[in-house]
């Protein structure tokens, strides 16, 4: 999964228009947990991160899955609400996070760059 989230780290990093909607978070992180799998997204005023720190007691939300969903989740395949109703995701946060959470993997849309992990 990990591989996965740094294919989204640079596709919305050329996405400039995207990382518009964060700039004015002071800080947003979200634990992905992913069969045993716990990975970290920090959203930073402007900026997203990788954080490696699973001692850190602040993350605040949570999206917990699938190894399928999650991909559809940072492709954009599939919005987020629609993979909470389906009961393919938990998540773990109030409804306005959601919709920025949404907005951001939904817009992003790496494209190509995840044919290597569908199977």
């Amino acid at each position: 999964m990990k591989e996965m989230m740094r294919i989204f780290l640079t596709a919305i990093k050329k996405r400039g228009h995207i990382l518009k909607l964060i700039e004015k978070v002071d800080e947003l992180k979200i634990k992905l947990i992913c069969e045993g799998q716990e990975d970290f997204l920090i959203f930073q005023r402007g900026e997203v991160f990788l954080h490696s720190d699973k001692s850190d007691t602040s993350v605040t939300y949570e999206i917990n899955g699938h190894r399928d969903s999650i991909y559809r989740l940072l492709e954009g395949k599939e919005k987020l609400r629609i993979l909470i109703k389906d009961g393919q995701l938990k998540v773990k946060a109030p409804f306005r996070t959601i919709l920025l959470i949404e907005s951001i993997f939904y817009l992003t849309k790496p494209e190509d760059l995840y044919k290597e992990f569908i199977s």
